[in-house]
């Protein structure tokens, strides 16, 4: 899909905060998962008074694929279509979100917002929603990894309308500064891609967050270096770096950390920016509303809060 050049203000759409006894949808946009999982993420959700529907696709397998493309729009609109779903949550992540996205009628989601939950592979989908129709989206822990996230609890508060303030503990300001704006971002391998391939230039103005996995640091640093030379990382409002782990190293040792890696990238940047936030792959997944603001502020210490 070629993007429009001209930048066009996005006003992030709030679904609707989800109460007692409403339904999540469950499906399946990347790879396939394991139903022990999923069963245990959905015990714990009826624990804090929701339901739980999973759709079929969610344990369909095609090769590594949770099913085809075509499976996983069907699976997706069948949930965006049921009125008792008043939120969709990503079973897992994995590979092949990016595939099937441009299928998607965009302009029927704006008419009935939903929540819409994941991260990694589906990072995707959440920024191409949002891009999109304006729709905000939550980076958070796929429904297969909900049981055992340590910041599950946060999650429900979340999409049942708690404010959420993240912990600067263990974060390491870069760059000094404060910005109140609209946040974007994931996965780095998978948002490299979507600058160029999403509409309305829609992470211009907004906070970008990236965290990655099991990328070698040669390759961190291309696809910062890329991000760098194709002018996005020049036109956001600030950077949060989260957890970059593990990383594999083959062949010759880079000899460049993740942290030179992100101060050489940045150099000349006058935004706020933080490393080592609590989101990603490791232990900890705090979660981001895309298209929410935050009041993100490190001339003191770093400090997100949500507005």
């Amino acid at each position: 899909m070629k993007q429009s050049k001209k930048h066009h203000k996005i006003t992030g759409m709030k679904a609707p905060y989800l109460n007692k006894g409403d339904t999540i949808g469950v499906f399946s946009p990347s790879s396939w998962v394991e139903k022990s999982d999923i069963e245990l993420s959905a015990r714990y959700v009826e624990a804090q008074g929701l339901k739980t529907f999973v759709h079929p696709q969610t344990y369909a397998r095609h090769k590594q694929s949770a099913g085809t493309h075509e499976e996983k729009l069907q699976a997706f609109y069948d949930l965006w279509d049921n009125p008792d779903i008043r939120c969709i949550w990503a079973a897992g992540g994995g590979n092949r979100c990016l595939h099937w996205i441009d299928h998607i009628d965009y302009t029927k989601l704006s008419q009935t917002p939903k929540t819409i939950i994941g991260f990694s592979d589906v990072t995707a989908l959440l920024n191409a929603v949002y891009a999109h129709c304006g729709l905000q989206t939550i980076h958070g822990t796929n429904f297969n990894r909900l049981h055992k996230c340590k910041q599950n609890q946060i999650h429900i508060d979340l999409i049942t309308g708690s404010r959420i303030i993240y912990p600067e503990n263990g974060c390491h300001i870069l760059r000094q500064g404060r910005t109140k704006s609209p946040m974007v971002g994931g996965n780095l391998s998978v948002f490299q891609y979507l600058p160029q391939t999403l509409l309305r230039n829609f992470y211009k103005d907004h906070i970008l967050f990236l965290e990655d996995c099991n990328e070698e640091l040669s390759r961190i640093d291309r696809m910062l270096l890329h991000l760098r030379r194709s002018e996005v990382l020049n036109n956001v409002s600030g950077l949060i770096f989260g957890q970059f782990g593990p990383i594999p190293e083959t062949g010759k040792p880079f000899g460049f950390d993740v942290e030179d890696i992100i101060k050489e990238h940045t150099h000349g940047l006058n935004i706020p920016i933080i490393m080592n936030a609590r989101f990603g792959h490791q232990e900890d997944l705090f979660p981001f509303t895309i298209g929410g603001y935050v009041d993100f502020d490190t001339t003191k210490q770093a400090e997100i809060l949500c507005l």
